[in-house]
């Protein structure tokens, strides 16, 4: 099931749009709201699970694309698609990776195509088993949550219940020593008194997990001091499908699966969690999801559609501050889009940002070089 919320300020048209949602079978249509204030506020406080938004750009007192990017700061595992009469703000709706761009007056079909790019990205269509499998999703992008096919999330107790089921998933149900447990999400602590805030924390877990119909999903072994292993059937995992679409990428350079795993990647493997022991896989992630957002720009410089280009370029120098090659071409991107004023400025950052990790000089960065042939840079 897919729960679904639509936002447009205009009445015929959310009544519209209620309507087409209701005639699909795998539709939960969660709230009709035409003030952007009002879906905000439910956003933030409601405690089931969002999985795709449908907002009208132009709305009173908050356009679209500023209400998504509200959305995105703090919800940003829910998906986005943008309904609107005008063709203009197709290009800004990258900058808040929508996953659709509907004109209106939306048809039955329009709505459909959305809906099955929604199961694609979202790694839905590794579930099917006949219609759905049924089983666990795990959200490891952003801050990890499980969630039951019906929609019902895992209510953890207390954070290191949930640091302890992500630390075992993140071993992808390989036993994990007690020993190595206290180490990585106790480290530095009384050993005794660690062993029995795990022995408690992993009693609690049980706990949250069977209050959720998740019976025995924590097992322990004995031998060797002993282990604990997770044993569960998992329908969707946004890491094993992000590194599907990453290696169909990298088979078939396909623009399609780079822009799925920019979606699915979203803020980052476990992002703001502070977990110590995700910093390999972290960083490892990372070094992939640079690589798309560099394939990304490429093809959308190729195909001079270079406003859109922009945007990842941006996150892409976000990830990289120190990056020579990265810089040189941001400047070439700009003297594309004919910028020479910002393409010169951010040259100057530049030298100032790489001359101070000495890493660079302004031979590196010879903005005459760049300004002389700024495409060959792609």
């Amino acid at each position: 099931m897919i729960r679904v919320i639509a936002v447009d300020d205009e009445q015929p048209a959310l009544k519209r749009i209620g309507q087409l949602l209701q005639a699909c079978d795998e539709v939960q249509v969660c709230g009709l709201f035409d003030r952007a204030n009002a879906f905000l506020e439910h956003a933030l406080m409601a405690s089931e699970p969002i999985d795709l938004v449908l907002l009208d750009m132009e709305m009173p007192g908050l356009h679209g694309l500023e209400l998504a990017r509200r959305l995105r700061a703090f919800r940003p595992e829910i998906h986005i698609a943008f309904l609107t009469a005008y063709e203009e703000y197709a290009r800004d709706a990258f900058d808040v990776e929508a996953l659709d761009y509907l004109l209106k007056p939306i048809t039955k079909d329009d709505l459909a195509r959305t809906l099955s790019r929604f199961v694609k990205r979202s790694g839905r269509h590794q579930a099917e088993e006949g219609n759905i499998k049924r089983g666990i999703s795990v959200r490891s992008f952003g801050p990890f949550a499980v969630m039951k096919d019906n929609g019902e999330s895992v209510h953890f107790r207390n954070s290191k219940g949930r640091e302890l089921l992500a630390y075992l998933h993140h071993y992808r149900g390989n036993p994990v020593s007690k020993s190595q447990i206290l180490d990585e999400i106790w480290q530095g602590r009384d050993v005794e008194r660690s062993q029995v805030t795990l022995h408690s924390t992993v009693y609690q877990l049980r706990k949250d997990l069977e209050a959720c119909g998740l019976q025995d999903t924590v097992g322990q072994t004995k031998t060797a001091g002993g282990s604990y292993f997770l044993r569960w059937s998992i329908a969707i995992d946004d890491v094993l499908a992000y590194e599907k679409e990453y290696q169909l990428y990298k088979q078939h350079a396909s623009l399609t699966h780079i822009i799925q795993a920019i979606q699915l990647y979203g803020s980052g493997y476990l992002a703001g969690s502070g977990y110590g022991w995700a910093a390999p896989r972290q960083a490892e992630l990372e070094l992939s999801y640079t690589e798309l957002l560099e394939a990304m720009v490429d093809i959308y410089v190729r195909q001079q559609r270079y406003e859109i280009a922009l945007s990842p370029m941006q996150k892409w120098a976000q990830l990289l501050p120190l990056d020579v090659r990265l810089h040189a071409k941001m400047i070439a991107l700009l003297l594309l889009m004919k910028r020479e004023a910002d393409a010169l400025a951010y040259h100057k950052l530049a030298l100032e940002l790489t001359d101070q990790s000495g890493g660079t000089s302004e031979q590196d960065l010879d903005f005459s070089r760049i300004s002389a042939s700024p495409s060959s840079m792609f």
